[in-house]
């Protein structure tokens, strides 16, 4: 097991601890709080308040930044709308920030969730992309797990590669 790292005793140490972590991984000012705060305690809490405002001016760190990446990384392994913004909302983006990233992919992507829906579909190697033989009786199963993921019936039966009417009686 790791030692724990001495809790940082001045703003210079605390700085060094956040551009550290922030050298390693892209986060939002919510994530970027919550670690500092674990790291240095909530004596610590004015200069954290200090560092993050200095970092957000300077676009260090930035939620809208987070969020897009994010969006783009989650549409491409097959989430749902749904699924993105809860999880941008887990990790403390603004619910307005995750609407404008999605609006915003909207008008880039005619169909972003079938697109994200075929990606899951490609993904995971689900419909037509099952042999054959084994289509049918996956079927429900498969519209079981992009349902799970989020996806609205429609959504994943054009996803599928289903004809219209096929699945009527779901």
């Amino acid at each position: 097991m790791r030692a724990r790292a001495n809790k940082p005793s001045s703003p210079a140490e605390l700085e060094k601890v956040a551009l550290a972590y922030l050298n390693r991984v892209d986060c939002t000012k919510a994530k970027l709080r919550a670690y500092l705060t674990r790291r240095a305690g909530d004596e610590a809490s004015a200069w954290i308040d200090e560092l993050l405002a200095r970092y957000q001016a300077s676009g260090l760190v930035s939620d809208a930044r987070f969020a897009e990446n994010a969006v783009r990384r989650m549409s491409r392994r097959g989430r749902s709308e749904r699924a993105i913004s809860f999880r941008l909302g887990r990790d403390g983006v603004a619910p307005s920030v995750v609407s404008e990233v999605l609006e915003a992919r909207a008008r880039e992507t005619p169909e972003p969730e079938l697109e994200a829906a075929r990606a899951l579909v490609r993904r995971r190697r689900l419909g037509l992309l099952r042999p054959e033989e084994e289509r049918a009786g996956y079927r429900r199963r498969d519209l079981a797990v992009l349902a799970r993921a989020g996806f609205d019936f429609e959504t994943a039966r054009r996803a599928l590669g289903t004809p219209n009417g096929e699945d009527d009686e779901f």
